[in-house]
């Protein structure tokens, strides 16, 4: 089968890059052919598709920087893209794909493309790796909480509470985009919805959309690619975007109650300052943040952690700091948010907290520092359960189904 893969950044940025890389994998490994539809960055990639790449657009640097002639003349192209829709339609001219099947691509590839798989009967699958299909900020969270102000397709509301990184311009916007995509019926051209969690459907299904057209198929790690290690260096793991939805704040909070654990941060965002801020007036000196760190260094620390907290606030989906932790026989401390009960079996794998209680996060935290013979055993839990459960030969199988099925 060839598949034409689409996805916004051709290089490992998050979740949504990390998965289409190793679905690529996966899909060569067993004979298919990919072609890669995606945007210039300079951090891409190579790739034998280059020619049909889409040009740059940095929006956050266009929202912090740019002019308001900039800003305005932006907001139309992310909307829809000439350029995006010709150069698909020239790949799939060139490539003739089997399936398209979609990533991330709002805002920077546009809806506009998928006319053109319409157009040639070309079936499209997309999997949600967050909640684009009913939330204009794909986050279902604002203000610092989980936030649903947009069901039932009311995204004017997204401006009300400034959804968007707090921006009333960048919330209109989303908003008005949702209003776009519904009045062009854009969704009404994917035929398959993949969600990697259970829960993910659930919000989908609750929000309108129709249950026979979502699939729950979760992601996947090659475990052949991760070598467990169940010694550790004396400290605990977090990794994500400092940002405020990952809940940093509750980690530190906890920490505040946990003066001998040592605590490494990974990652940036726009909320770094203020968390080494808040572990400043705590009087902390067991939390060190340093910054992003580059893929394999990331693995490798985590390979030597204890154990991998993850607190996030929002309704997380399906995420890889947890699968990779896994496959490093790591077990994981997770907030009881989202998918993440789908994947952290409490007393198993891992434990689960109630999200927001950073006393229950420092206890659960000290429950495991106390108990290193339990952390072995649920980091070994934890490698099996990937290794059988979210594992390539089970994806690969479930998404030639999804793909046959789109096909009819």
């Amino acid at each position: 089968m060839r598949v034409c893969l689409v996805n916004t950044f051709h290089y490992r940025r998050g979740g949504d890059s990390t998965y289409a890389f190793d679905l690529a994998y996966l899909l060569e490994s067993r004979g298919d052919k990919v072609v890669h539809f995606a945007m210039r960055h300079p951090m891409n990639e190579p790739s034998p598709f280059d020619p049909y790449l889409v040009s740059n657009v940095d929006y956050r640097a266009i929202a912090e920087q740019g002019s308001a002639i900039h800003k305005l003349a932006a907001f139309p192209r992310s909307l829809y893209s000439r350029e995006a829709r010709r150069k698909f339609a020239r790949l799939l001219d060139d490539t003739k794909p089997d399936v398209v099947h979609l990533q991330n691509f709002r805002r920077h590839l546009t809806f506009s493309i998928l006319p053109e798989a319409k157009k040639r009967s070309i079936p499209v699958v997309m999997t949600a790796h967050d909640y684009d299909v009913i939330c204009p900020s794909s986050l279902l969270f604002a203000g610092g909480r989980v936030c649903e102000a947009c069901q039932g397709h009311a995204y004017y509301r997204a401006a009300l509470v400034r959804c968007k990184d707090g921006s009333l311009a960048g919330s209109l916007a989303v908003a008005l985009e949702g209003y776009f995509a519904r009045i062009m019926r854009y969704y009404k051209l994917i035929d398959l919805i993949i969600t990697p969690s259970r829960f993910a459907k659930s919000k989908m299904v609750e929000c309108g959309r129709d249950e026979h057209t979502i699939r729950v198929i979760p992601n996947f790690i090659d475990t052949s690619r991760y070598e467990p290690d169940y010694s550790n260096d004396g400290f605990i793991m977090a990794s994500s975007r400092l940002s405020s939805e990952k809940g940093l704040d509750l980690l530190i909070a906890a920490l505040g109650r946990l003066p001998e654990t040592r605590l490494v941060i990974a990652g940036d965002g726009p909320c770094r300052d203020a968390l080494e801020q808040l572990a400043v007036k705590l009087g902390l000196r067991n939390a060190e943040f340093i910054g992003y760190v580059a893929r394999d260094r990331l693995l490798a620390m985590v390979a030597k952690a204890r154990f991998v907290v993850v607190p996030s606030k929002c309704l997380e989906n399906f995420p890889y700091s947890v699968l990779e932790a896994f496959a490093l026989g790591k077990p994981v401390i997770a907030s009881r948010m989202g998918g993440m009960p789908e994947m952290v079996v409490d007393g198993e794998t891992g434990l689960l907290f109630e999200s927001g209680d950073a006393a229950a996060l420092a206890e659960k935290i000290a429950y495991l520092e106390r108990n290193a013979d339990l952390v072995r055993e649920m980091g070994g839990k934890a490698r099996r359960r990937v290794e059988t459960e979210f594992d390539s030969d089970t994806h690969y199988r479930s998404i030639r189904q999804a793909y046959d099925e789109a096909r009819g």
